[in-house]
């Protein structure tokens, strides 16, 4: 199968059962380039690292919309079946990758940062605000007394797109992807199930 349009840049969707730092692809020719983002910023903007490149013929995957593909990969799953023992085996793995789009919006970085929207996802509410910690008041004695930061959301961009990105004690975990926003809603796309993208609305 010859490869479609796969311009621009596309980001690692995380199910939840991925723990490492967010990763993005790139596609020259027949090459998927992928990247490691790096904690450090430039001029506000993220960076990346290439970790390695493989062939676009070699991988198995499926093209399930213009901006959303899925690889298949293989790997191990180890199970605990008692204290003494485990097997492990082989199974396939699929990893989605989302093309980023510029956000769209008339807002600037101070305004954005200013919003404070609701969002559904998965059956909870989120609270999505940007620099204020995300943890109740429980969490929140509990993380001071151990020296954790605990989670917040933080501005930040690639190119022209604009990420609320979940911190977890100081570490990158998560990168939502803004579509759109202003002061009536916000759009975030890249999310692990249909329909991908969630809108969020003002408190």
């Amino acid at each position: 199968m010859d490869k479609p349009d796969m311009s621009g840049t596309w980001l690692m969707i995380n199910d939840g059962k991925y723990y490492g730092k967010p990763m993005v692809i790139k596609f020259e020719g027949n090459q998927i380039l992928h990247y490691e983002i790096l904690d450090q910023l430039k001029d506000g903007f993220l960076q990346k690292k290439l970790l390695y490149s493989e062939k676009w013929s070699e991988t198995k995957n499926e093209v399930i919309n213009e901006n959303r593909i899925r690889f298949f990969r293989m790997g191990k799953t180890h199970t605990i079946i008692s204290e003494n023992k485990s097997k492990t085996e082989y199974t396939e793995f699929t990893i989605h990758y989302e093309r980023l789009t510029p956000t769209l919006t008339e807002l600037t970085e101070e305004e954005i940062q200013k919003l404070q929207f609701f969002i559904e996802w998965n059956n909870e509410i989120l609270d999505f605000k940007f620099n204020q910690t995300l943890d109740s008041i429980t969490i929140q004695e509990l993380n001071k007394r151990l020296g954790k930061e605990g989670r917040k959301l933080v501005l930040e961009k690639i190119k022209d797109t604009y990420f609320g990105t979940l911190y977890d004690n100081g570490n990158r975990v998560i990168l939502l992807a803004i579509k759109e926003i202003d002061h009536d809603k916000v759009v975030l796309y890249g999310f692990p199930k249909e329909p991908y993208q969630v809108v969020g609305y003002p408190k």
